[in-house]
């Protein structure tokens, strides 16, 4: 049997949160089981969604993974192989395509380092924090962008943000680059990469009429810190660099910094197309069909 019919017979037998789990550790890697039941199973207990986990492993669709690198022995889930062949199948049904058609492979979830993991699953945090705010009505329709879909070519140099999100306004899609600042990277390497978000802004202004471009014109950065100290840091270095679209605060203060960015506007479906380099984003916080 070929893989994507491995795992077309997988996906049959998955409830629609199942699928939904799929979907967004082919892009966020690693969740926690508390990520895991924010993101995907808040209908059920806490103890319901790691039921389900477990039996998601016994099916061979995600692995589980101990990090000794946690004093709290922390558990982090990822996609198995054929968890990986499932997902992928399900963003090419997503894309309009065939679960067969050709597409590129999803990432191995290997393991990491535990600072690295540390701040993966501390972005990932970001995530859940958006969904509970979209289920609540306190954002409207909202995409997100993981780290290996956000790369941003300047030409002879890059910018990656952490997590891009597009929420839906009335005259098309609001960007928001985000970066989880756990204060490990040096202020000298902050100060670089807010001079090439500066870079962006700057192109981005000269090809106001080009629709790959043109939401990014008026995005805003956002800085989500363990520290007010750091916040506050940031912020002066992001306006000594020319930015001003630029909120730097505490992590649990992020999504409400986001939700206040919007002045209220409410954004009715049908939403605007995604732009090219948003494709395959995950819808946040919806409801599994």
């Amino acid at each position: 049997m070929r893989s994507w019919e491995r795992a077309a017979a997988a996906l049959a037998c998955l409830t629609p949160r199942d699928r939904s789990l799929l979907r967004v550790l082919r892009d966020l890697r690693y969740l926690t089981c508390g990520q895991a039941h924010r993101a995907c199973y808040d209908a059920l207990a806490p103890r319901g969604a790691r039921v389900r986990l477990g039996e998601l492993r016994r099916r061979g669709l995600l692995v589980r993974l101990r990090s000794g690198g946690f004093t709290d022995r922390r558990v982090f889930w990822g996609l198995a192989p054929l968890g990986r062949a499932a997902a992928a199948a399900l963003e090419r049904v997503e894309a309009g395509a065939a679960p067969e058609a050709a597409a590129v492979g999803t990432p191995r979830p290997d393991a990491v380092a535990a600072l690295q993991m540390a701040h993966l699953i501390a972005t990932n945090d970001l995530f859940c924090d958006v969904c509970a705010a979209r289920r609540a009505g306190r954002l409207p329709a909202c995409r997100w962008l993981a780290a290996h879909r956000s790369i941003i070519d300047l030409g002879h140099t890059a910018v990656v943000p952490d997590a891009v999100v597009l929420i839906a306004g009335p005259d098309g899609w609001w960007v928001y680059y985000l970066e989880r600042d756990r204060g490990t990277m040096p202020l000298a390497a902050i100060r670089e990469k807010l001079d090439r978000y500066a870079l962006l802004g700057k192109m981005s202004g000269a090809q106001t009429n080009d629709p790959a471009w043109q939401p990014r014109v008026d995005a805003w950065l956002m800085f989500a810190c363990d520290d007010r100290r750091r916040a506050h840091r940031i912020a002066s270095l992001a306006a000594a660099s020319g930015l001003e679209r630029v909120w730097a605060g505490l992590a649990d203060e992020c999504v409400g910094g986001l939700a206040a960015s919007l002045g209220g506007v409410v954004a009715t479906e049908p939403y605007p197309p995604l732009p090219a380099w948003a494709a395959g984003a995950l819808a946040v916080g919806e409801e599994p069909a």
